[in-house]
């Protein structure tokens, strides 16, 4: 695998990697994800990883030994109308033996330096920071990233969930095309827009009227293990939900498996029909519980949470908020202006 030595200061080094090396894959396999509030790690780590979009890996080296890591994954976004290049980080993790030195920080920002410096493209660089994570918050922010808004973590569960003989894959590539236009123009006055994680493994689903899709979205299977939540609140659903049967098949923090819902589509007055797709969806897993991300703004969340009933695993994880901090790279005042006044759109697969 091609590799970049891009900085070296004492017994550390930054390298550049063209895709995600093996021990990368191994160290980031035993990350515990979160800080101040929740703390999960994820169990499909592998899997994902090899899915993601166009990733540079930038790892911090101490000898041969990986202390940090940012995946880079570059893509065109589209930002209420315009399109820009973009990297969105994924992966922004430190080792143990580096925490609270300093070492994270100091890197970070010759890390995003580096970065920014070799681009010549208008590009807009993006990370997303659980809002309890301050850790991670203060060492991004200080690589000279700003807070441009908030994604909303939605929940979804059914104990029952049933089937709907009127949900239905796409059965050809002229309807994915269909499809990625309904998504286009639903969400052309957004910002961050990018459908690179849609129709993996054939897993979109749509409901139809007649000829007409009214309904629709992509699901990503999920496995996290939770260790911590936080607060009263937190402690109570970490020590007594698991105990509680039927409840415990909502959320098990020991082995919470979860769908995950993105590409979101739903022709206005047609919510009921998207809570159908949902719940079938679940039925056809075999699970409960699902989650989904959306910016604060959206009108699409607002019309979406408007509709009420989304069930009882909302109520578990619905101050999760995620920050979006971004940098901006050749751009003028007025394009970063167009994206930090946009909703934000957001792809579930950055989030698990």
């Amino acid at each position: 695998m091609e590799k970049d030595i891009l900085y070296r200061e004492g017994n550390f080094h930054i390298r550049r990697y063209s895709g995600i090396p093996e021990d990368a894959l191994t160290f980031l396999d035993r990350i515990a994800w979160g800080n101040e509030g929740a703390v999960y790690e994820h169990k499909n780590t592998e899997e994902h990883i090899r899915q993601l979009h166009r990733p540079s890996l930038i790892a911090i080296y101490e000898g041969e030994e990986i202390r940090g890591t940012a995946a880079f994954c570059n893509t065109p976004v589209g930002a209420n109308g315009r399109e820009f290049n973009c990297f969105y980080i994924r992966y922004f993790a430190s080792s143990p033996a580096i925490r609270g030195k300093g070492v994270m920080k100091n890197f970070s920002i010759k890390v995003m330096e580096l970065i920014r410096e070799r681009e010549a493209a208008k590009t807009v660089y993006f990370a997303c920071i659980e809002r309890d994570n301050r850790g991670s918050y203060r060492v991004v922010e200080s690589a000279g990233y700003t807070n441009i808004g908030t994604i909303k973590t939605m929940g979804f569960s059914r104990f029952f969930p049933r089937l709907s003989p009127r949900v239905d894959t796409l059965g050809s590539v002229a309807e994915r095309e269909t499809v990625l236009n309904l998504l286009r123009k639903h969400y052309r006055g957004h910002a961050l827009v990018q459908f690179n994680a849609l129709f993996l493994n054939d897993d979109y689903y749509v409901i139809r009227e007649g000829d007409e899709i009214v309904a629709g979205c992509q699901y990503h299977r999920v496995h996290w293990v939770v260790n911590r939540m936080k607060g009263m609140m937190g402690k109570v659903i970490m020590n007594v939900v698991p105990l509680v049967p039927l409840l415990n098949q909502l959320f098990n923090p020991r082995r919470f498996e979860f769908l995950a819902f993105e590409g979101i589509y739903c022709k206005p007055g047609y919510e009921d029909r998207l809570q159908e797709l949902f719940e079938s969806l679940l039925a056809q897993e075999g699970l409960k519980s699902s989650m989904f991300w959306m910016g604060e703004t959206c009108p699409h969340r607002i019309a979406i949470e408007r509709y009420g009933n989304p069930g009882l695993i909302h109520t578990f994880i619905k101050d999760s908020d995620v920050y979006i901090l971004a940098a901006f790279q050749n751009m003028d005042e007025s394009e970063i202006q167009l994206v930090k006044d946009s909703p934000l759109y957001a792809s579930a697969f950055d989030y698990i």
